[in-house]
């Protein structure tokens, strides 16, 4: 289950770009960090789960903790990069992202070469993170 986890995010972010832009993004790259980061919250959800389940040994139990506490941190500087501190939105219960973010300038079609190379930076972290996420939880 853990690989299985771990294979479908890999899979998901290297077919990305086969697939079409979702809805609300601005264009292939914009909507590939989406999907990164949509992937990611979920790897961390069912992570939080399983430890709070013990469904890890006691052995590397710890190991997954800290390994899952990088990736948390990875995460939150990627969405932070990406979207900004969310907005209430027009409908109830939405959030908007921020009007300086890399997501809201993309998609007013003014996004810089420096906001996309941060984005760049915190998925490849994010991506680093969940690797070394699968290592500790005893995947290949």
């Amino acid at each position: 289950m853990k690989r299985f986890a771990v294979l479908l995010a890999a899979l998901l972010i290297i077919g990305c770009s086969a697939h079409p832009i979702h809805p609300g993004t601005a264009n292939a790259f914009d909507s590939n960090a989406y999907d990164v980061l949509s992937i990611t919250d979920n790897v961390i959800q069912s992570t939080k789960t399983a430890l709070a389940a013990n469904q890890f040994p006691a052995s590397i139990s710890g190991n997954v903790k800290a390994a899952l506490n990088d990736l948390i941190r990875a995460y939150d500087g990627a969405d932070l990069a990406y979207c900004g501190q969310p907005i209430a939105g027009g409908a109830v219960g939405t959030l908007q992202c921020a009007p300086g973010s890399y997501h809201a300038a993309a998609m007013a079609g003014t996004a810089t070469a420096a906001q996309s190379t941060a984005i760049t930076n915190a998925i490849n972290q994010v991506t680093a993170a969940t690797t070394a996420l699968n290592t500790a939880k005893g995947g290949t």
